[in-house]
């Protein structure tokens, strides 16, 4: 008796989107980076998953959107050959140091956080930076380590050894507490080298979620100036825009038939974002949902941070029986991620799928989570 022939399954093609925030309020608390390592983490498991379902060709697309929208992987790239490139967020106005702060604190190896604080000078006096904080104590060169978690991470010219010199002060993401921090110059010794006769200029720049104030002056030996006083309350994030309704758009020209085949299991959209859309958001979702691939699609939302609006995540995913997840802390978003693209594209490469509405049919498998407060830092 001959063998019946093995009939193969021919592959079919699974669209997998990721939708990502690069706006300014991304910048500040290591989000950005905290989502290029969260979905870079992700891609080993969804590779596995991959093999593990020879019928579904997975193809990989990543779309940006802040000022506009722009695709960074357009055309459909095998998950197998797939590499994240880090995606980079918009600057807030005034939210960068200038290049000479920049040049002479990555110099030094300075550190950056919520708050960072730091002096320039151009000559060999020894002028130092003095922060007072919200607890009252004060973080200088005889006292480096404050016990809310400031640091003093570069003092020079103690000997006069720089005519560029650069000193920083600053608290570790999540790490800075509330409340008023005052800021001082002091010069503690004129060195009595070429070009240090008094007052000496100096440049101080604060940097405090993401926004950056500049103050100067002049300083002589024995003299200690306030600079400023803060609260980094006060310091209020100009995000830019959120053009979430423009990333809509993109995405329905790439589900129309053509560039999307008649044939293909149902696309994952992955959305992912910290803010609200600052563009009309609903007509570009109305709009994308008049394709039927996007209606066909697993839609998925997790937002990042307090400030989140996750009624409109919610809008996005379209079914009331999946809710947006939400994360408040690099850990959480790294676990969120890799177990809702696993879970979504499981159930889309699934061949018994109906992919007439498959979102009905997605079970995100993330356990209950105790919430610890202590470790949010959005």
């Amino acid at each position: 008796m001959s063998k019946r022939p093995e009939v193969r399954l021919a592959s079919r093609p699974l669209h997998f989107f990721w939708i990502c925030d690069c706006s300014g309020s991304m910048s500040i608390h290591g989000k950005i980076q905290a989502l290029n390592n969260a979905i870079r983490e992700a891609l080993p498991a969804l590779k596995t998953i991959a093999e593990d379902n020879p019928n579904a060709q997975v193809l990989m697309h990543v779309l940006k959107f802040s000022q506009g929208s722009q695709w960074i992987v357009e055309n459909p790239t095998p998950l197998d050959q797939f590499i994240w490139s880090d995606l980079t967020a918009d600057m807030p106005a005034g939210g960068t140091f200038s290049a000479e702060f920049k040049q002479r604190l990555d110099r030094e190896g300075a550190k950056s956080g919520d708050v960072q604080i730091s002096l320039k000078w151009d000559n060999y006096n020894d002028l130092d930076l003095h922060v007072v904080c919200p607890s009252g104590e004060t973080i200088y060169f005889g006292h480096r380590k404050s016990e809310c978690g400031g640091e003093l991470d570069v003092d020079m010219n103690v000997s006069p050894t720089s005519v560029k010199p650069v000193e920083n002060v600053y608290w570790p993401v999540g790490k800075a507490p509330s409340g008023q921090y005052q800021v001082f110059v002091n010069h503690f010794k004129n060195h009595g080298r070429s070009g240090c006769k008094d007052p000496t200029a100096y440049q101080v720049q604060i940097c405090c979620n993401g926004i950056t104030e500049q103050f100067e002056g002049m300083i002589s030996s024995g003299q200690k100036n306030k600079i400023h006083e803060f609260n980094p309350s006060e310091f209020v994030n100009t995000a830019g825009n959120t053009d979430m309704g423009d990333a809509m758009l993109k995405l329905m020209e790439k589900l129309k038939i053509p560039p999307m085949p008649d044939r293909a299991l149902p696309p994952v959209l992955m959305l992912i974002s910290d803010g609200q859309p600052t563009d009309d958001f609903e007509t570009g979702l109305a709009q994308l949902m008049t394709q039927p691939w996007a209606k066909k699609a697993v839609r998925l939302a997790i937002g990042m941070g307090q400030d989140v609006e996750l009624e409109t995540l919610a809008k996005f995913i379209g079914n009331p029986e999946i809710k947006p997840i939400q994360a408040n802390n690099p850990g959480a978003l790294a676990r969120f991620i890799k177990l809702s693209s696993t879970s979504a594209l499981k159930v889309s490469s699934n061949p018994r799928v109906d992919s007439q509405n498959s979102t009905q049919h997605i079970l995100l498998d993330i356990p209950e989570v105790v919430t610890d407060t202590s470790a949010d830092v959005w």
